[in-house]
């Protein structure tokens, strides 16, 4: 079913839609990663906002390729992955959201959020988000480059029921993030107990 939501600064209408094709990663391309943090309440408010911000960056001089749109399950995070040209391409992104205030501001929807340019490092199994998918999904951000978190990305693999994973670092090396894929929701917290960990759910992709 549809959701009908407004752009009100642009007074245009934009229909949409869950689902979408699957999104491969693949190294190096370049991924932006916003992160939004909301309260329960608010999250499909957060993802429907996010929504118009991708399909208006699709059009913009951001050059954005492909993109997906994950919540966490708990309904507190939003998170927005965009495959970008690199960095002249994030600093049309960047700057556009910035000047949209993300909408989410000016709907009071977002607690916190943060945006970072990643890319590909590498991938192990079938790393690519499908919203068909009976799989389960989980997301991590680190703080710390490829080096500090060998000790995860080194045991990923061998997990039972995992199926897939894909591993962006920063320009720097100063942070990190794994998309990681398992077959049930119950094998991502038997894999890794962490806070930074959190199963999602894949919303919507855009090709």
């Amino acid at each position: 079913m549809s959701r009908p939501h407004e752009d009100r600064q642009h007074h245009t209408a934009t229909d949409h839609h869950a689902g979408g094709p699957a999104i491969v990663f693949a190294p190096p391309a370049w991924w932006a990663i916003a992160v939004v943090h909301v309260t329960a309440e608010r999250a499909d408010a957060g993802v429907s906002s996010y929504e118009t911000l991708v399909e208006q960056a699709r059009s913009s001089a951001a050059r954005v390729q492909e993109a997906a749109i994950l919540r966490s399950q708990n309904h507190r995070r939003v998170i927005v992955l965009l495959h970008l040209d690199g960095h002249e391409g994030f600093r049309h992104l960047r700057a556009a959201w910035d000047d949209h205030h993300l909408v989410a501001e000016r709907h009071a929807v977002a607690e916190s959020r943060s945006l970072t340019l990643y890319s590909v490092a590498t991938t192990l199994g079938d790393a690519a988000l499908d919203p068909s998918s009976t799989g389960a999904v989980a997301f991590e951000q680190f703080s710390s480059g490829l080096d500090r978190i060998a000790p995860v990305t080194s045991s990923i693999a061998a997990a039972p029921g995992f199926r897939g994973a894909a591993i962006l670092r920063t320009d720097d090396d100063g942070a990190s993030a794994i998309v990681y894929r398992f077959g049930h929701a119950e094998e991502i917290g038997a894999f890794r107990a962490s806070e930074t960990l959190y199963p999602v759910h894949v919303v919507r992709t855009f090709v």
